[in-house]
C-alpha cells in the first residue's frame, strides 16, 4: 500500500529532525561517560579512558568522581561503571611498570562470613575485566576485606540493617554510608615511583582525546571446565520399565555473550555410562534383563542468567557398545549380546557457582533410548564442574 505526498513529507521532516537531535546529542557527550559491558567485551581508547578521572593518593589509585558498582548482592559489574575499569585499564596500561592489588570491601548488611566472600567475587571481576581490556593478569592481585575496614563507621540504625529497619528519616544517610563502604581499592604494590606526585592526576587528560573514537574488541576468553555428573535413569524398552543410573566426565569449553554477559553456549564431549535393569518376558519365559552402555556423546548448552546462576537447555547425543546380560528364572537359558546403541536427550541443566572454581547443579531430560530397538528414556541427576583456563573465577561459566 502507498502512502500519501503528506505521509511521506512527514516522514523526511522527521528524519531531519532526528538527525538535528542526534548531532546535537553527539556535541553534549563530551561530558559523558561511555557504556559498555561490565566484563570489558569493548575496549576504549582515548575518551573513554578519560571520562572517569585517577588520581594517586599515596600508595592508592581513587577515582573520586565515579563509582563502580555492581548488581545488588552480586559480583556482576554493572554496565555503567565501565567508564572506570576503562579508566583504571587506561592508567596501567600507561604506566607499564605498575602492579596494584584489588581489594573488595562491602557494607556491613549480611554476615561477615558471606560479605568477606562477596568483596572475594567482586574484586576478581574487577580483575577479570581488566584483563579482558588487555592487562596481563600478572600485574593484578587480589584480597577482600569484607565488612573489616569500613570507609565510614556505620551508626547502630544502620549497622547491618535492611532498609524497612531503617528509620525513614535515616534512610538516606545510612544509604550514603553504605555506598562508600560498598568499594573497591586499587592499591600499587610496584612502580609507584613511576606516578607524579601525590596527588596529581594520573589519567590522560580530556582535551587530549582524539576527535574520533575508535573501538577495538579483544578477544573472548572462554571458560574451561571439567564436569562430573551422575544421577538416575529409566527408560521404557519394549513396554517393559527399566530402571538404574548414570556416570560420566567430560571437558566442555564455553562463553558468555550478549548484555552483561548475561547469555550462554557451551557443550563437549563425555564419556558415558548408563546400567539399567528390569524383567522382560519372551515366548520361553520371564528374564532377568540387564544393559550396560558405555559411549561417548556431545552435548549442547544453550542459555543464560546472572552472573552466578544459569538455566540451559541441553542437547546430547551419544553412541556406544550396549552390552546385554539375561537370563531367564531357572537359570538355565541366556539372552546375552552385545551390539552398538545410541541415544539422544534433550532438558534443562541448572548451574550455580559455588566457589571460583566450583560450580553444582543438576540435570532433568527425556528424550530417546537405542539398545537396539526404540524406547522412551529418561535421567535426573547432579553435575559438578572443576573450572580451570583463562576464563575461570572472571564469569559464571560452566
Amino acid at each position: 500500500m502507498s502512502s500519501s505526498p503528506s505521509t511521506r513529507t512527514s516522514i523526511h521532516r522527521l528524519r531531519i529532525g532526528l538527525a538535528l537531535a542526534l548531532l546535537g546529542g553527539c556535541k553534549a557527550s563530551a561530558s559523558l561517560s561511555l557504556n559498555a559491558p561490565s566484563d570489558g567485551a569493548v575496549e576504549l581508547r582515548g575518551a573513554a579512558e578519560a571520562s572517569v578521572r585517577i588520581v594517586r593518593e599515596g600508595d592508592k589509585l581513587t577515582y573520586p568522581d565515579a563509582e563502580i558498582e555492581f548488581e545488588t548482592a552480586s559480583a556482576e559489574l554493572r554496565s555503567d561503571t565501565a567508564a572506570v575499569i576503562d579508566g583504571m585499564a587506561g592508567v596501567l596500561r600507561r604506566y607499564p611498570e605498575l602492579s596494584v592489588r584489588i581489594e573488595g570491601h562491602t557494607d556491613s548488611r549480611g554476615s561477615a562470613k558471606a560479605n568477606e566472600s562477596l568483596s572475594a567475587r567482586r574484586a576478581e571481576s574487577i580483575k577479570g575485566a581488566l584483563i579482558d581490556r588487555g592487562i596481563a593478569e600478572e600485574r593484578l592481585a587480589t584480597t577482600s576485606f569484607g565488612e573489616a575496614r569500613p570507609e565510614r563507621l556505620e551508626p547502630p540504625y544502620c549497622h547491618n540493617r535492611a532498609e524497612s529497619k531503617v528509620p525513614p528519616d535515616k534512610l538516606d544517610e545510612c544509604r550514603a554510608i553504605w555506598a562508600d563502604n560498598r568499594r573497591a581499592a586499587f592499591v600499587v604494590v610496584a612502580g609507584v615511583d613511576t606516578l607524579p606526585d601525590d596527588g596529581a592526576t594520573v589519567s590522560e587528560a580530556p582535551a587530549s582525546a582524539p576527535a574520533s573514537r575508535r573501538r577495538t574488541s579483544p578477544p573472548r576468553r572462554p571458560d574451561w571446565a571439567l564436569r562430573v555428573f551422575t544421577g538416575y535413569s529409566t527408560a521404557l524398552l519394549r513396554r517393559v520399565d527399566h530402571h538404574g543410573g548414570h556416570l560420566g566426565i567430560g571437558v566442555f569449553p564455553s562463553q558468555r555473550f550478549g548484555a552483561n554477559d548475561r547469555g550462554y553456549i557451551g557443550g563437549g564431549p563425555r564419556l558415558h555410562y548408563r546400567g539399567l535393569r528390569g524383567h522382560e518376558w519372551f515366548a520361553d519365559g520371564e528374564y532377568a534383563l540387564s544393559i550396560h552402555q558405555l559411549g561417548v556423546e556431545g552435548d549442547l548448552l544453550v542459555g543464560g542468567g546472572s552472573e552466578r546462576v544459569v538455566a540451559l537447555f541441553s542437547l546430547r547425543a551419544g553412541l556406544g557398545v550396549s552390552v546385554l546380560r539375561g537370563s531367564e528364572e531357572s537359570g538355565q537359558v541366556n539372552r546375552d549380546a552385545t551390539k552398538l546403541g545410541g541415544w539422544i536427550l534433550g532438558g534443562v541443566v541448572v548451574l550455580g557457582k559455588v566457589a571460583p572454581r566450583w560450580s553444582v547443579g543438576g540435570h532433568a531430560e527425556l528424550g530417546a533410548l537405542g539398545i537396539p530397538g526404540v524406547g522412551f528414556a529418561a535421567e535426573i541427576g547432579v553435575n559438578a564442574a572443576w573450572h580451570f583456563g583463562i576464563g575461570r573465577r572472571y564469569r559464571l561459566k560452566i
